[in-house]
């Protein structure tokens, strides 16, 4: 594995280039830290689906837009599960129904739960993912399925493994997820330019 001084580089190099993101997320939250009123989360939602770019409409019928979210979210009231860590509830916010059909929005609903709790929730997304599997790959962590990753429980259990297999223990959920962001982006982009066909050459 890489090692402890990589990590802290990525959290550092994170915090450079992401700090008026980061800097204002944490402000709303932390102004924001309940999740009763509707203003509010509609506040948080927006802002948090804009910057992290987790793709919920504005608008639309068809698949739950931002208003969907939102009402779901007031509605679960999740305050107490939040304050427990419960695992349980990233699925209860990311699932949604529209027009008799479920919808997932499982990356967005682990961000809303880390912005909220970053010492209890880790974050999925792309990058996550992809780094995870090729730690397994490597041996670092043991052998997993990779649907696993999105039963909650499961990718927490796996971050956690991660975590104190690498020795890890002095870094929390967020500052592992910064390294991941980095190391996962960067295999995401060797995937891509692997899948290019190169260019023959003709006469």
């Amino acid at each position: 594995w890489e090692s402890t001084e990589h990590l802290g580089l990525d959290c550092e190099r994170f915090g450079k280039e992401n700090q008026i993101i980061e800097d204002a997320l944490k402000e709303l939250f932390g102004h924001y830290p309940k999740n009763t009123e509707t203003s509010h989360v509609m506040l948080k939602v927006s802002t948090l689906n804009a910057l992290y770019s987790t793709q919920i409409p504005l608008y639309g019928n068809l698949i739950p837009n931002i208003l969907d979210i939102v009402n779901h979210i007031v509605k679960r009231r999740i305050d107490s599960d939040l304050d427990l860590g419960s695992t349980d509830l990233v699925y209860d916010i990311a699932k949604t129904e529209i027009q008799n059909k479920v919808h997932f929005n499982y990356s967005f609903a682990t961000k809303y739960c880390s912005w909220h709790r970053q010492d209890l929730f880790p974050i999925y997304d792309s990058r996550v993912d992809e780094y995870l599997w090729y730690s397994q790959d490597h041996d670092w962590i043991n052998p997993f399925k990779r649907e696993e990753l999105k039963i909650y429980k499961r990718l927490k259990e796996t971050i956690t493994e991660f975590q104190d297999k690498c020795g890890l223990g002095e870094f929390n959920f967020k500052q592992i997820d910064k390294f991941l962001y980095y190391e996962g982006g960067k295999l995401l982009k060797q995937k891509e330019s692997e899948a290019v066909p190169a260019l023959s050459v003709t006469d």
